[in-house]
């Protein structure tokens, strides 16, 4: 009988020795070192979901470059009032031309009546659009987008004063509740990397486009289109240093309370705010994936 037991504890201690010797690699030895997340900071893989932006939710998903990138809303669900969110349905070559070109996005258009002389207007570009020195598309691509410059001064030259509108499929009318709207903008180009304000506006439109404004602030957002017929439906700061990673941005606004247009409003109008920050600021700044819902 001991014999059979010593037998069996060389036998037992023979073939640990041999695995030992054997454990080369660490998957055989039961330890993987391969283990640690793509991201250590994030303590995530690349396509994992993730937190964007400290709330707990997994809002977002981990890109190659270990950023946590919140989750676009889909075009497609926000199709109510805003025609055309996602800038995917155009007229024509959008690179044809890369300046003043946003008429080319079915139901988008100007400001004003051309792009000549001072004034300009916004420009509809898409990821493969080659773009001027010193801009960078805007991330992660999504196809086509629109872009302009934002600027808040009260500079004389409207040089840099741009904007779209958007018609609405259904006229938003005073008294009709509460309503939001949030978008994607992401930073291109920068002149003066001060804080800027993006102004959105309701506007009562029909007929003809008004002529090319003066200056940056004349005539005032509230008046191209003659008095009473615009109004401030809310403003998003984008703050100096801010990137080309695309931002969701949304904000409200109460039909109950708001000075409206009699007849109600037409048209989105995105261009600056008329209300002027009290440093100057210049960026050139992308949209995409508008949404306009009743709440």
């Amino acid at each position: 009988m001991k014999n059979i037991i010593s037998n069996f504890k060389t036998i037992g201690l023979s073939f640990l020795a041999i695995m030992i010797l054997s454990c080369d690699g660490d998957e055989v030895c039961g330890y993987t070192g391969d283990n640690d997340p793509d991201c250590p900071n994030l303590e995530a893989n690349i396509g994992d979901d993730c937190d964007s932006n400290g709330d707990t939710l997994l809002d977002g998903t981990v890109n190659e470059f270990c950023e946590c990138i919140g989750e676009m809303m889909p075009p497609v669900a926000c199709d109510d009032f805003m025609q055309n969110v996602d800038f995917e349905v155009v007229t024509g070559d959008v690179n044809a031309s890369i300046d003043q070109d946003i008429n080319l996005a079915t139901s988008w258009g100007p400001l004003w009546g051309s792009g000549s002389g001072s004034a300009s207007l916004a420009d509809l570009w898409n990821s493969s659009s080659t773009l001027p020195g010193g801009f960078v598309q805007p991330t992660p691509s999504s196809g086509n987008y629109a872009g302009m410059w934002i600027e808040n001064s009260n500079a004389a030259s409207p040089s840099f004063r741009e904007g779209m509108f958007n018609q609405l499929s259904t006229s938003i009318l005073p008294s009709t509740g509460s309503y939001v709207m949030s978008f994607n903008h992401a930073v291109m180009g920068i002149t003066v990397n001060n804080d800027v304000k993006i102004g959105v506006y309701g506007v009562n439109f029909s007929g003809t486009l008004p002529p090319n404004p003066t200056s940056m602030q004349t005539p005032s957002n509230l008046d191209l289109y003659g008095p009473g017929n615009s109004v401030l439906l809310g403003e998003i700061l984008v703050p100096a240093g801010s990137s080309n990673t695309y931002t969701t941005a949304s904000l409200s606004f109460d039909t109950n309370s708001l000075t409206m247009p009699a007849a109600g409003f037409t048209h989105i109008m995105i261009t600056h705010s008329h209300i002027v920050l009290p440093d100057f600021g210049r960026m050139f700044i992308a949209f995409d994936d508008y949404c306009l819902i009743s709440e």
